[in-house]
């Protein structure tokens, strides 16, 4: 059996002495991590610092490149007369090569980006010279740069989305997060402004892309530098109570452990037992949300109990360890979490205890399997998920990806089937800039039209064409991920037929549809006044039986044709005496009128698309009102019926004038059905 705590394995033989000098080695190693991280104290050149990113295995094979590109960017800084921006560059890397376990193309395309920046650079030259490879990283990391996070706060969800999805090398990303977490480590060096939107940008956006990813140990420490930023005298009090009562947690963790490794190594259980203390920021969320002090947090101290066993008896171990514990530690019933028997619905399995260990502290147990444990870290319930507690869009084997190559060094087949992983992640969403940095999301392959619609639909229907990232481009123009779009309208601008084809949302089709069917009926209204005016005239009143015999004498198709002929001018107003006053053909029979316009024959009730109404099989989109006699709603058998002075009007078919409207006037009955929807609507 093996022990680990604080994530470090040892061996029975040197546990007990290893517990006794545990301050010391753990400080000793954390200074001995810091001053790697950020470049030894002692070494004062940029070649001495290069040699340490040099000797990592991941460069191996390959330093020629890194040595280089690092040279190349020296040139560059002493030519500018800015030799110092080089120290940055190799921080950054350090993280990139030590802590993301990335390999030798990103450090090059670190060193390589400003020199792309030069007025006289060459893309095909530089392709040629360091490869396709290197000069994608640094287009993508050019794509982030330019973004405008000024409104993270208030799109912070599309910001990740956008930032995961920028370019098709994951590896991007991950560059991005050392370059901020170098930013971190030395932020009293930054102008006011930019300390600001570091730790804005760290804490809205890039620490929930951490904790997406995996990488809890940076999740945490750029949580505890943006609180130690944003709330310092929180912070330092306590990292104070900490520092109080380190030794006195160093002592309880051995006094703990060892009642707990002698019973399950009697019992034959071959495990790991990992001990950790929650990080200050962590410490402060729990405090804020259960409202108590700081000695009354539960799980400031936690032990994992990690079994390596066999799959067919993983769930009756994890019981039989829950035993074991708590015959020697009380257990609070309140607090027993039995993820094992009902996983999570995201697939989390493990069970969790809070028990009563000496003197009286409640810690906080979990026992898992080897198997449990990889299902919670990498698939689909990567801490995250649960934590947050809302279902994921995103594709968890990118994740799960991410991880084991983080956890390889770079041969790159494990980048390259990130980067499959990665193009089938929100493939069917693009996300654009406005010019003041609001952030819309739209679907692959909608164009400026589009998004003027998706901005109002006055924009829409006045727009011209766009200004996208510096260049005029025509209506139909498809967006891109991370566009910036300026939308150019004019008063006069009126839809057309072609516009139908220059949309592809759905919704944007039946509003253009819409838009055009008003156009046609553009004069009905004034037509309309043209007949009431001749029919007073005449002396005669403007009812529905006058309007109907005008539609028959006329030839009309219906009450808005009649209107929109009028308006156009397109009959002769003098001949409405004469179509009033000439006899009109019999009016069908009562009866055989019932016999025609039945409710199934007029009505189609569908599961409807949108929440539109079709009027008759050829004619979408036309201006309707509900009947308020029957108000009709979605799922109503209706028909609509066309009134002389109302327009059209929409009615139950069970309607109390459904009958009298029916058996009257047939020939105004029109077919009605809500629009097909989609199941999940």
């Amino acid at each position: 059996m093996s022990v680990s705590y604080n994530n470090t394995i040892f061996s029975l033989p040197i546990y007990f002495r290893f517990i006794n000098t545990m301050v010391n080695v753990r400080t000793f190693v954390r200074t001995l991590i810091r001053e790697n991280v950020n470049g030894s104290k002692n070494i004062q050149t940029p070649e001495e610092k290069l040699k340490i990113i040099l000797s990592s295995e991941n460069i191996r094979g390959k330093e020629d490149l890194v040595k280089n590109a690092f040279d190349q960017a020296c040139s560059f800084f002493q030519k500018i007369k800015e030799p110092d921006r080089i120290f940055p560059l190799l921080g950054i890397s350090n993280i990139v090569i030590e802590e993301l376990n990335l390999g030798a193309e990103p450090v090059a395309a670190i060193f390589l980006e400003n020199f792309t920046g030069k007025s006289d650079f060459e893309e095909a030259r530089f392709r040629q010279e360091w490869g396709t490879e290197i000069m994608e990283i640094i287009l993508g990391l050019q794509k982030i740069n330019r973004l405008d996070t000024n409104k993270y706060s208030s799109n912070a969800e599309n910001f990740i989305k956008l930032l995961l999805t920028l370019s098709d090398d994951i590896r991007v990303i991950l560059i991005h997060l050392a370059e901020r977490l170098y930013n971190l480590r030395h932020i009293e060096e930054y102008p006011h402004e930019k300390q600001h939107l570091y730790v804005g940008e760290s804490s809205f956006l890039l620490i929930p892309i951490t904790h997406r990813i995996g990488l809890y140990r940076i999740k945490t420490e750029m949580e505890d530098r943006v609180m130690r930023f944003n709330e310092p005298e929180t912070y330092q009090l306590l990292a104070q109570k900490l520092r109080e009562t380190e030794r006195d947690r160093d002592r309880y963790a051995k006094e703990f452990i060892r009642p707990l490794y002698m019973i399950l190594q009697e019992n034959g259980f071959d495990c790991e037992i990992q001990s950790r203390v929650k990080s200050i920021p962590s410490i402060c969320r729990k405090m804020k949300v259960q409202k108590v002090e700081f000695d009354q947090v539960y799980d400031l101290f936690a032990i994992r109990i990690i079994l390596n066993n066999t799959l067919e008896s993983e769930k009756a171990d994890c019981w039989k360890v829950y035993s074991l514990v708590t015959e020697i530690y009380t257990p609070n019933p309140r607090r027993l979490r039995d993820w094992i028997s009902f996983p999570k619905s995201t697939g989390y399995e493990s069970l969790h205890t809070t028990v009563i260990g000496p003197e009286g502290r409640w810690v906080e147990v979990q026992i898992r399997t080897r198997r449990m444990d990889e299902i919670a870290e990498k698939s689909f319930a990567a801490h995250w998920k649960y934590k947050e507690g809302k279902k994921s869009t995103s594709n968890p084997e990118f994740f799960a990806a991410i991880r084991d190559m983080l956890e390889k060094s770079g041969t790159g087949s494990g980048e390259k089937q990130v980067s499959r992983e990665k193009r089938g992640l929100y493939t069917d969403e693009i996300f654009i800039f406005t010019p003041k940095g609001d952030l819309k999301k739209l679907k692959k392959g909608e164009t400026v039209l589009d998004f003027a619609f998706d901005i109002h639909s006055e924009v829409g229907i006045t727009c011209t064409g766009a200004i996208v990232n510096g260049i005029m481009v025509p209506l139909k123009h498809p967006l891109n991920n991370g566009d910036t779009v300026k939308i150019l309208t004019s008063k006069n601008q009126k839809p057309s037929k072609d516009w139908v084809d220059y949309v592809k949302s759905p919704r944007n089709l039946a509003r253009i549809r819409h838009l055009l069917k008003m156009e046609i009926y553009k004069e009905s209204e004034f037509g309309k006044e043209i007949i009431r005016n001749k029919v007073l005239q005449i002396g005669m009143e403007f009812t529905d039986p006058n309007i109907n015999k005008l539609i028959s004498y006329f030839g009309c198709e219906n009450i808005l044709d009649l209107y929109q002929k009028f308006g156009e001018g397109r009959l002769d107003p003098i001949k409405i005496k004469k179509a009033l006053t000439a006899p009109g053909p019999p009016q069908p029979a009562a009866a055989e009128t019932r016999e025609e316009f039945t409710p199934r024959q007029i009505t189609e009730v569908a599961t409807g698309k949108e929440d539109f109404i079709v009027i008759d099989r050829n004619i979408h989109s036309i201006h309707y009102e509900f009947a308020k006699c029957c108000n009709p709603v979605p799922g109503d058998k209706i028909f609509a019926f066309v009134s002389v002075s109302q327009g059209i009007r929409i009615h139950k078919t069970n309607c109390r004038n459904a009958h009298q409207l029916i058996t009257r006037y047939p020939y105004r009955i029109m077919e009605a059905r809500w629009r097909e929807q989609k199941p999940d609507k």
